[in-house]
């Protein structure tokens, strides 16, 4: 069990920090050749996104970072598939999630939690992805070992991203370069705002929902 416990804590901290070195590659070849990506065909434009699906299925690179390069290089023609390829990364992140389990971190939580957020699975979900700290491919791993439908999962999951995905997108349509972006971190601070005011409305609504696990 102690074993298990082990390795299941490190595939949460492989979804965490994984990320975070894929995007300092992604980003600096963004910098140096946007073109690269506004010059595919139609086929390599599907590959594209598909690609990039899997990508950030298997926490190579943060979902908001993503965004903010597809605003920078595609605009808003980026946005609807970049929110298919979101779908379709949390689908991949949920399976896999599913395949490996979490038996030992499970046996760790109070029951009438578990209970709780099955029962309130859209909620739940939704309220994690609306969430600006809680990373994307961990909410995919929670999500699927505590047992969430996967009807409730995607679709809460797809509705609860698409705010601060339009953030990010507009962020990185906002920025005329990545070099302003990251030399200008005020242009961020609007972000900022909003962000922490989705931060409050997810922890106030996963705060009654809590509640109730204790009653």
């Amino acid at each position: 069990m102690n074993k298990k416990l082990v390795y299941e804590s490190l595939y949460l901290v492989w979804m965490g920090l994984l990320p975070l070195l894929a995007s300092g590659f992604l980003g600096y070849y963004a910098l140096a050749n946007p073109s690269f990506f506004t010059s595919f065909s139609l086929l390599g434009s599907v590959v594209f996104w598909i690609c990039a699906a899997f990508i950030m299925g298997l926490a190579l690179c943060p979902t908001t970072f993503f965004a903010l390069f597809t605003g920078y290089v595609y605009g808003f023609s980026g946005l609807l598939p970049l929110i298919l390829a979101y779908s379709a990364a949390s689908a991949l992140g949920y399976f896999l999630a599913k395949q490996f389990g979490a038996t030992a971190l499970l046996s760790r939580v109070p029951s009438s939690f578990l209970t709780n957020v099955r029962s309130s699975s859209f909620s739940w979900v939704f309220l994690a992805r609306l969430s600006p700290i809680f990373p994307f491919a961990i909410t995919n791993a929670i999500m699927a070992f505590v047992g969430v439908p996967f009807r409730w999962f995607i679709t809460a999951g797809t509705l609860g991203m698409l705010p601060r995905t339009f953030l990010a997108v507009f962020t990185g349509i906002s920025a005329s370069s990545w070099g302003l972006l990251f030399a200008r971190p005020e242009l961020l601070r609007w972000q900022d705002v909003v962000s922490l005011l989705l931060l409050i409305v997810s922890a106030v609504g996963m705060y009654i929902l809590g509640r109730r696990s204790f009653k």
